[in-house]
Formats: C-alpha cells, sequence, structure tokens
C-alpha cells in the first residue's frame, strides 16, 4: 500500500526527472479531482455516522468531515432499540414546505441535502446517531499517508497525472497520447471491480 509521497516519487522516476516536485504534486490533485466525481467501491461507505444535536436542523462538516464532500447520499438509517429506522429523502423544495409546517421537535423521519448540509425533520429533541449510505470525494491524502488514490486506483491517478505533464508542462504529444489510451482501459478495469463488489444480481435504474 503505497503513500503518496511514494506515488510522486514514482512518477518522477517514470519520467526521469527530479526538477517537476511541485508540478507532480499539482497534477496528481489534478487527476485526482477529476475522478473523485466517479462512484467506485471505495469512496462508497455506510460506515460514517453523525450525532444529532438537539434543536439543530443543519448538519455540516462540524458534525461529520465528509459532509461537505457528499456526492450522493443514498440512505440516512436511525439506529434506535434495536431497530432501525429509514429516513425519507425530500427535494430541497419540498422538503421547504415540510420544514414550514414544523410544530416540534421529535425524532427525525426525513432529510434533505443542500448547501453541502443535510437538514433533519422534525428537527431532532434528543442525541440520535444518524448512520449515512453514501458516496463522497475521497480526499486527496497527506504526504506520508495512503487511501484508495495511492492504492487501489494508484495507477489511474498516476497514469492521468503523467498525461497532464507531458500534454501541459513537457510538451511531449506522443507520450501524452499514449497515456491518454491507457486511461480508458484502468478506468474500466476499477468499474468491473465496483460492479462486481457491490452487485447484487437484480437490475437497478440509474441516476440519469
Amino acid at each position: 500500500m503505497g503513500t503518496l509521497a511514494q506515488l510522486k516519487a514514482r512518477i518522477a522516476s517514470d519520467l526521469t526527472r527530479d526538477d517537476l516536485t511541485s508540478q507532480i504534486a499539482d497534477v496528481i490533485g489534478d487527476a485526482i479531482k477529476y475522478h473523485q466525481r466517479e462512484r467506485f467501491w471505495f469512496n462508497t461507505t455506510r460506515t460514517k455516522t453523525f450525532n444529532t444535536v438537539p434543536g439543530q436542523v443543519e448538519y455540516g462538516a462540524a458534525a461529520l468531515d465528509i459532509i461537505p464532500n457528499i456526492v450522493r447520499i443514498d440512505a440516512i438509517f436511525l439506529p434506535q432499540n434495536q431497530s432501525i429506522y429509514p429516513l425519507d429523502r425530500y427535494e430541497p423544495g419540498d422538503f421547504e414546505f415540510l420544514e414550514g409546517g414544523s410544530t416540534g421537535g421529535g425524532k427525525p423521519t426525513s432529510f434533505t441535502y443542500i448547501d453541502q448540509a443535510i437538514r433533519l425533520w422534525p428537527t431532532p429533541n434528543a442525541v440520535f446517531q444518524m448512520r449515512m449510505h453514501c458516496f463522497y470525494k475521497l480526499p486527496y491524502p497527506a504526504d506520508d499517508d495512503t487511501n484508495a488514490w495511492t492504492d487501489d486506483a494508484e495507477e489511474l491517478i498516476r497514469t492521468h497525472a503523467k498525461m497532464l505533464l507531458y500534454l501541459d508542462l513537457i510538451e511531449d504529444d506522443e507520450n501524452a497520447a499514449r497515456m491518454q489510451s491507457k486511461i480508458p482501459v484502468l478506468l474500466e478495469a476499477l468499474r468491473r471491480e465496483t460492479s462486481s463488489r457491490t452487485s447484487t444480481g437484480v437490475l437497478q435504474g440509474t441516476d440519469f
């Protein structure tokens, strides 16, 4: 399992260049930012939870650091008394009418996501632990850290980063095209693995 520092060193070695330290860091960030938008098995989770605060409707980064980086909330559950209660999802506009008709607090039964925050209804009147199933933007790791971008998706990020360097800095169109041709193959391999890991065997509709 490689670290971000090892990924930077690998790219410098591949290019046989030791004078591109800051540029390599920049293009790795650009490559990660580009692929953060896609759902893989490693940026989909059911382990993230946050606790409500009595009287508080909205929950952002202070409640859970990934909340501002959520791309899609599949579901929110409230585990309580050995039971699990799913919350109803509302579009932000519909939630306005729901929230406007509120007459008091209680156990949350509904949610929406807007302004990079989760809003709950009814307003929590106690501390409840909320568990999410969601797809979020896995962040850029620290230099001595590792995550899926430097492990499972390392070759994809390394190839994409080298394409950007060849294209925009080194101005080597032939090698840029060679890297570009590899990206769909690497991406498809990750998509197939994601499908294998998450497939239920039942056909499901997409979000588009």
